[in-house]
C-alpha cells in the first residue's frame, strides 16, 4: 500500500508540473495573439491550470497518506464468527435474470471488441481515393488525382460533410512523421474559432532545400483535380500552401514564384539559406508568413534574413512569428499550425475582397 501511494505521489508530481506548463505556454500564446488583434480565449488555460491543482492535491494527499501508513504490525484477520457469517456470500454466484419475453440464444456474444460500429459516412465517390483512417475528428484519404502525376493524402476536417460553401484547401508540404501535428494544428484552430475549416491536400512529392517543388502542384491542374473530386473552391483566392521544416522553403518559393496560384503561404521552422530566391513577378500579391517557435534560434534567424531580403520586393508583404512556446518540440509544431491556419484564413478572406 505505502509502494502505491508513492507512486500516486510521483505521479501526481509529474502531471502539475506538465500542466502548469501547459497552462503558462496557452496563456503566453494568447497574449502573443493581441498583436494581431486576435481576441484572446483564456479558457485552454484556465482548464489545465485547474487540472494542476487537482494534481497537485493528488500530491499531497498520496504524500499525507504516505506519512501516516502503518509501519510494521500483524494484518488484521477474521473472527471466526466473521468466516462463518462470510462463507456463503463468497460461494453464492449472481447471475442476472432473463428478460422477460427474451428468447435465449444459442449464438456467440459479441464482447467488446467485436460490437458492430458504425458505417463511415463516405466523403465524396471518388474511386481512386480511399478512406485509410479518421485523424483529429476528420477523414484522411489515400490514391490518385486525376490528371496528376504520383500519390496523394487528402485529409477532411470534421466540418466537410453538409457544407454548401465549398471549403477552402491548403497545399501541405511536410514529412510523413509531422503529419499527424498538421491535422491537429488545423483542426485546433476550428475548434478554438481562429481559422475556418479547410481541406488539406498532401502530395507525396519531397521538397529541396532550394525550394524546387513540381510544377504540377503549382498550377491550376491541381486545383482543378481536387475540385473534381471534394467539395473545394477551385480559384486560387480560396487556396493557401503551408510547408512544415523541410517543406517549409518549398512552400515559401511558390508563392514566391508564383503568386497567382495561391492566396497566401506559410512557412513554418524552415531553414531558408539555400534558397533560390526568384525576381518579382510581373503581377499578383506575395503574403507570406514565417513562423518559428521562441527556443528554434537558428530558425528565427534564417526567417529574419530572408524576411530582410524580401522588405524591398515589390508587392510582397511577409510577417515574422515567434510567439509560439511549449514543454515539446511536437506541440510547438501542432502550435505553429495554429498560428499559421488563422493566418491563412485571414489573408484568404481579404484576397477574394
Amino acid at each position: 500500500m505505502i509502494l502505491w501511494w508513492a507512486v500516486l505521489a510521483v505521479l501526481g508530481l509529474v502531471a502539475a508540473a506538465w500542466l502548469g506548463g501547459g497552462a503558462l505556454a496557452s496563456w503566453r500564446e494568447q497574449r502573443a495573439g493581441l498583436v494581431y488583434e486576435l481576441t484572446p480565449r483564456y479558457l485552454g488555460a484556465a482548464l489545465r491550470g485547474a487540472a494542476a491543482l487537482v494534481a497537485l492535491g493528488a500530491v499531497l494527499t498520496g504524500s499525507l497518506a504516505l506519512l501516516l501508513a502503518p509501519r510494521g504490525g500483524t494484518p488484521a484477520t477474521l473472527s471466526a464468527d466473521a468466516r462463518v457469517a462470510a462463507g456463503p456470500l463468497a460461494r453464492h454466484t449472481v447471475t442476472s435474470a432473463p428478460t422477460p419475453g427474451a428468447t435465449p440464444s444459442s449464438g456467440p456474444s459479441l464482447s467488446p471488441s467485436t460490437t458492430p460500429k458504425p458505417a463511415a459516412v463516405a466523403a465524396t465517390p471518388a474511386a481512386a481515393l480511399t478512406v485509410v483512417s479518421h485523424p483529429h475528428g476528420g477523414q484522411l484519404l489515400q490514391g490518385t488525382l486525376p490528371g496528376l502525376p504520383g500519390r496523394f493524402r487528402v485529409w477532411l476536417p470534421g466540418q466537410y460533410q453538409g457544407r454548401s460553401i465549398p471549403l477552402q484547401a491548403v497545399l501541405v508540404l511536410a514529412d510523413d512523421a509531422e503529419l499527424d501535428g498538421v491535422f491537429e494544428g488545423l483542426a485546433g484552430a476550428v475548434d478554438s474559432g481562429r481559422a475556418n475549416p479547410m481541406v488539406a491536400v498532401i502530395p507525396a512529392a519531397s521538397c529541396s532545400p532550394t525550394g524546387t517543388v513540381d510544377p504540377a502542384l503549382t498550377g491550376a491542374g491541381l486545383r482543378k483535380a481536387v475540385a473534381s473530386r471534394f467539395h473545394v473552391a477551385s480559384d486560387p483566392g480560396g487556396w493557401a500552401v503551408l510547408g512544415l521544416d523541410a517543406g517549409a522553403p518549398c512552400a515559401v518559393a511558390t508563392e514566391l514564384a508564383a503568386p497567382g496560384s495561391f492566396g497566401a503561404a506559410a512557412g513554418l521552422g524552415g531553414r531558408y539559406d539555400a534558397l533560390r530566391v526568384p525576381g518579382a513577378p510581373a503581377s499578383g500579391s506575395v503574403r507570406l508568413l514565417l513562423a518559428d517557435a521562441g527556443r528554434d534560434t537558428a530558425g528565427l534567424a534564417s526567417a529574419s534574413k530572408l524576411g530582410a531580403a524580401l522588405s524591398a520586393r515589390p508587392h510582397t508583404a511577409v510577417r515574422l512569428s515567434s510567439a509560439v512556446r511549449d514543454f515539446s518540440a511536437d506541440r510547438e509544431r501542432f502550435r505553429l499550425v495554429r498560428v499559421a491556419a488563422g493566418y491563412l484564413t485571414e489573408q484568404l478572406a481579404t484576397s477574394r475582397r
